[in-house]
C-alpha cells in the first residue's frame, strides 16, 4: 500500500515537473506529502479525486480568471495616438512616422532630437537662449491668432502655428 501510494505521488510530481517546471513541482512537495498521508489513511477513494483536481488545474493554468480586472488605456483623441506613434518612432497607418527622438551612442535612454523645434522657430541649432526668445516673441507676434479674427479658416491654421511655436520654444528654453 506504501510503495502504490509513493508511485501514486512521484507519477503525479512528474506530471506536475513536465507541466509547470521542476520548480513549481518541488513547491508543490508539501501538497504532494499531504496527498501521500491520506492515501495511506482513506484509501484508494481518494486517487481519482486528486487525478481528476490535477487535470483540471493542468488544463486550466493558461487561462484568464474571470475575476480579474483588465484596464485598457483608451482615447478617442485620434492626435493622441499618432503623437505616440510619432514620438516612438513606430508605423502608422502604413507610414513611418518621423520619431523625433534618438537613441544613438546614449547608455541612459532616448534623447529629444531638438532640429525640428530650431527648424520651427527659424534659428540656427545651438542658438542662444536670447536669439531663441526673440525669434518666438517675432513670430507670436506674427501668428497671433486674434489677429485673423475675421477669416475663421485662417485663424484655425494660426492657431495651430501657435501651438507649434510654443511647443518649440518650451522644449528649446528648458534644455
Amino acid at each position: 500500500m506504501v510503495s502504490t501510494a509513493f508511485l501514486i505521488v512521484l507519477i503525479i510530481f512528474i506530471l506536475l515537473a513536465f507541466n509547470t517546471g521542476v520548480n513549481r513541482a518541488i513547491a508543490f512537495l508539501p501538497v504532494l506529502g499531504l496527498l501521500f498521508i491520506a492515501i495511506l489513511f482513506i484509501g484508494y477513494f481518494f486517487v481519482p479525486i486528486v487525478i481528476m483536481a490535477v487535470v483540471w488545474y493542468l488544463l486550466n493554468k493558461n487561462r484568464p480568471r474571470s475575476n480579474r480586472n483588465t484596464y485598457y488605456w483608451s482615447s478617442s483623441n485620434t492626435q493622441d495616438f499618432e503623437e505616440f506613434f510619432r514620438r516612438a518612432g513606430g508605423t502608422y497607418g502604413g507610414y513611418q512616422q518621423n520619431s523625433g527622438y534618438s537613441n544613438q551612442n546614449n547608455p541612459f535612454g532616448y534623447t529629444e532630437n531638438l532640429t525640428k523645434y530650431y527648424q520651427v522657430l527659424g534659428v540656427p541649432e545651438g542658438a542662444s537662449k536670447e536669439d531663441i526668445k526673440k525669434a518666438y516673441r517675432d513670430l507670436v507676434k506674427q501668428h497671433h491668432p486674434d489677429k485673423f479674427a475675421n477669416n475663421p479658416s485662417e485663424k484655425e491654421y494660426h492657431e495651430n502655428r501657435l501651438k507649434e511655436i510654443n511647443e518649440a520654444y518650451e522644449k528649446l528654453i528648458k534644455d
